[in-house]
């Protein structure tokens, strides 16, 4: 490749960055086990709080933290947000020729990974003095307090993006930061149902967990009102939250079972006959992800125009056009009621908000609609997973499907993955936002992801596990629960 290319960018950073090497042989599996537990062990004990602030309480992304794994006040204040945005963007422009790169080339491969640690360590910057800019960690700071937060957020996310390196890139299962995500979501699962914690509200002293704040109620309160109580909470995990995400979780675990079986054939033996199967769900959550991904850098973005370059005044016009930040009742988080682009572009409180906003409603979901089926369409043929390499991959095993000739073989995978791409990717962006709908604030959309990713997960475990013969001290327990 001649002439200048974005990636070469990066080469005077090569040196300076760590670099994971793959392992220079295959690592048994109870190995990778080790390395994925021990990834989101670390992941989900990084939530200490962030030294040097002053009292957090306007959060401007509170609905957008489950998908990407953050925390509020926590050295996980941007999640895993910074490395996946990072990979989705890096990815998606390499499929589509806008960043040349050659990746039979070491040097290539190098570059590419290299340019995607820097936009991620980048914008992990970016935020924290962003938020710092517009006062999130409070105000009149000192520079010792400016650098002590830069030090710990940069810090962490750099911790984090080589952590996922190494899951990456071989020495774990997956992805490594769909390997937080889905930890830190199962977690928040959990804990929202039946965390013991107690939360400091305007009301007292509450219990963090809904089915336990509902017993404590109906032991100090009339019953009726205990019952409507631990439904309709808007501060802290309710009912209808817990009950809507399990409901998604179900929905996304059904629609995993949704493929369509083509008939293979050996072009060398005759006898020898399969199928290849395409499930709906082709490019998994990605799509999902990319739309909440997208959604972030636009209320990111207003955010920072309306509250550091506006300071949130209500009378600038360009504050009227894009929205007003204010504090949202018992929460604490910062929302945008009155009608503006960033009021669109976010999702209604609960059933009865969504149904008096309808252009809300019909916005934000069409915006996640859209975006997941551009991206699944495109990802499914631009990944190297798309219809000709599959032919091709076909051509080189002897294999072809049963009554198409050669040649015609990948015209009939182009006309069924990208069908099964976008339908499927329809199919989450519908099943996360009926979640949404009940205020779940973020965690429905977190729980598709997170199935999505726990099956990719489980089928790379398993072909592991067959290839190990099931010796290994793990492949022996997973043998024995079968």
């Amino acid at each position: 490749m001649s002439g200048f290319r974005l990636i070469d960018l990066a080469k005077p950073f090569v040196p300076l960055l760590p670099e994971i090497e793959k392992p220079y042989s295959a690592l048994s599996f109870d190995d990778k086990v080790v390395y994925t537990i021990a990834a989101g062990i670390i992941y989900i004990l990084a939530q200490l709080p962030v030294y040097g602030t002053s009292s957090i309480t306007n959060d401007p992304i509170y609905w957008i933290r489950p998908i990407f794994g953050a925390e509020k006040g926590t050295l996980l204040e941007f999640g895993a947000f910074p490395i996946i945005s990072s990979g989705l963007i890096f990815q998606l422009l390499a499929s589509l020729r806008v960043i040349k790169v050659n990746f039979q080339s070491r040097t290539d491969r190098e570059l590419f990974q290299t340019s995607q640690k820097i936009f991620s360590i980048f914008q992990y910057f970016l935020l924290t003095n962003l938020f710092l800019l517009t006062g999130y960690f409070g105000y009149n700071l000192s520079f010792y307090q400016i650098i002590a937060i830069n030090l710990q957020l940069v810090g962490a996310g750099f911790v984090f993006t080589l952590i996922s390196e190494i899951i990456d890139k071989g020495y774990g299962f997956g992805s490594g930061a769909l390997t937080f995500t889905t930890v830190n979501i199962a977690a928040n699962f959990v804990g929202d149902f039946v965390g013991i914690s107690s939360v400091h509200t305007t009301r007292g002293w509450e219990r963090q967990g809904a089915l336990i704040n509902l017993i404590s109620n109906i032991r100090t309160k009339p019953f009726t009102n205990a019952i409507v109580d631990s439904f309709t909470r808007s501060y802290l995990p309710n009912l209808t939250q817990f009950y809507a995400v399990a409901a998604t979780i179900l929905g996304a675990v059904y629609l995993q079972n949704f493929r369509i079986d083509l008939p293979i054939r050996s072009n060398k033996v005759r006898s020898v006959s399969n199928v290849f199967p395409i499930k709906l769900l082709y490019t998994g959550a990605l799509p999902l992800l990319f739309s909440y991904v997208v959604l972030f850098y636009i209320n990111i973005v207003g955010y920072a125009i309306v509250n550091g370059i506006f300071k949130n005044d209500p009378t600038h016009i360009a504050v009227k056009i894009l929205g007003h930040y204010v504090t949202g009742g018992f929460s604490g988080n910062f929302v945008v009621e009155n009608f503006s682009l960033l009021y669109l572009f976010s999702p209604s409180s609960g059933l009865f908000a969504s149904l008096l906003s309808p252009i809300k409603t019909i916005v934000f979901f069409g915006t996640i609609a859209l975006s997941s089926a551009l991206f699944a369409n495109t990802w499914s043929v631009n990944s190297g997973s798309g219809p000709k390499d599959i032919a091709a991959q076909f051509k080189d095993q002897g294999v072809s499907i049963s009554g198409r000739r050669d040649v015609s073989v990948s015209k009939e995978l182009a006309r069924v993955i990208p069908v099964a791409a976008v339908s499927g990717g329809l199919a989450l962006a519908v099943l996360a936002e009926a979640g949404e709908v009940f205020g779940a604030n973020g965690k429905a959309a977190a729980a598709v992801v997170a199935v999505g990713s726990a099956f990719s997960f489980l089928e790379e475990i398993a072909s592991d596990f067959q290839q190990s013969g099931g010796s290994q001290n793990f492949g022996q327990f997973f043998g024995g629960a079968q």
